[in-house]
């Protein structure tokens, strides 16, 4: 069994991902869509070694930005005035995202622990020893927190004090997969999360016994399923990495539907409309209920991160250069930030609503503060073809 880091993978997908370097050079930094706040340099003076990938991001608690990076660990920032409050340092740093649950912080240390501080101090709590580089977002719910490794196994705790509740492991096909873990999914008594072996699983809540498997991935590529599965009513929706995007019923795991484009990152759902950064370095907005193609972006190079999805924007950026925000119900190219050739994103960007604000850790470990401007009156034609496409 090879692992290939996901920034690998990343890499190989900017020249398959589209055609040219410079496809949107119409694209300018138009402030009167987003504007540039401050940035965080999370490393010292610049090392040719430094540069590599970002794969935790940060979190918002109360009135301040937790954030995890692979050289310093966790850090806790006032972002109004740019002032760290605490910082937790980790061994071989922090590649899984942050979860949060009233005051305490987990998340998934490159050293093999998983752990859970205090929020307000960055204390620790507690931390329990895998033995694998945890990559996965954790999920909390009824009081115990859900992980998945990268060697697919699933692993249940006691929120609280850390106690080991069950753990299911899956046989790792011995084939090159993907550096990535699927965040679990908690419905109904099972737990959901995809499978480098190409299925999804659904295990037992209080046990973690295999309830159902679904095979998503067919193809002779890599298998993996490593994107969070996601709800809507009685329907999750996940894409394998190279394969396609499934419509499943949520009991069992029929298929209702499928499109033919994968991906390593969750969908985000707005309403009648899925948002799929597709591992093919295109983003696709597709009708909830049958697939439908309402719009494609094609990136200069590299693959998208995750999307937000806002009143009235699409917001996503590259793997390789790019921040990119697009009109959520057209698909046209507004905005283009350049971030320097060769360190885009790898991380997901976190969503201030309230605050109509985003921040965004680039690969050179710089953390980026953008503001939405607020928009004027749209163009009524805008609100004929949104109403048009969604009862389609």
């Amino acid at each position: 069994m090879i692992r290939i880091l996901l920034g690998g993978l990343l890499a190989l997908s900017v020249f398959a991902g589209c055609a040219g370097k410079n496809i949107h050079r119409d694209l300018t930094v138009d402030t009167k869509v987003l504007t540039r706040g401050w940035t965080y340099p999370t490393h010292g003076a610049f090392d040719a070694n430094d540069r590599g990938f970002e794969y935790s991001g940060s979190v918002l608690y109360e009135n301040t930005l937790i954030f995890g990076s692979a050289s310093q660990g966790v850090t806790s920032l006032y972002p109004s005035l740019l002032r760290v409050r605490w910082t937790f340092p980790v061994s071989n740093g922090v590649i899984s995202e942050l979860a949060v649950e009233k005051k305490s912080l987990y998340f998934g240390g490159g050293d093999g622990f998983f752990y859970c501080l205090n929020a307000d101090t960055g204390k620790l709590n507690w931390k329990y020893e895998t033995k694998q580089s945890l990559v996965s977002k954790p999920t909390i719910s009824g009081g115990r927190v859900f992980i998945s490794t990268a060697d697919d196994a699933i692993y249940a705790f006691d929120a609280g004090t850390g106690k080991w509740l069950w753990n299911y492991k899956r046989r790792t096909p011995q084939t090159a997969t993907i550096h990535a873990a699927s965040t679990p999914l908690v419905d109904g008594g099972e737990v959901l999360a995809g499978m480098s072996d190409g299925f999804l699983v659904a295990v037992s809540l209080e046990d973690g016994t295999l309830k159902w498997e679904r095979k998503l991935q067919v193809t002779s590529k890599f298998t993996d399923v490593d994107a969070g599965p996601v709800l809507y009513g009685d329907t999750v929706f996940v894409p394998s990495y190279d394969g396609a995007l499934y419509s499943l019923k949520r009991k069992g795991g029929d298929t209702l539907w499928r499109f033919d484009a994968g991906g390593a990152r969750k969908v985000t759902l707005d309403d009648q409309v899925i948002f799929l950064p597709s591992s093919n370095g295109t983003v696709y907005a597709l009708s909830r209920a049958n697939a439908k193609v309402l719009w494609q972006f094609d990136l200069d190079r590299g693959v998208p991160t995750q999307v937000i999805a806002t009143d009235r924007y699409a917001i996503f950026a590259s793997s390789h250069q790019y921040l990119y925000v697009v009109d959520k119900v057209t698909g046209k190219g507004l905005y283009r930030y350049n971030v320097g050739d060769g360190a885009g994103f790898s991380s997901n960007p976190t969503y201030d609503k309230e605050g109509q604000q985003f921040f965004l850790l680039s690969m050179a470990g710089n953390l980026f503060q953008f503001k939405i401007r607020k928009a004027g009156a749209r163009d009524p034609d805008l609100y004929r073809f949104e109403s048009a496409y969604l009862t389609k």
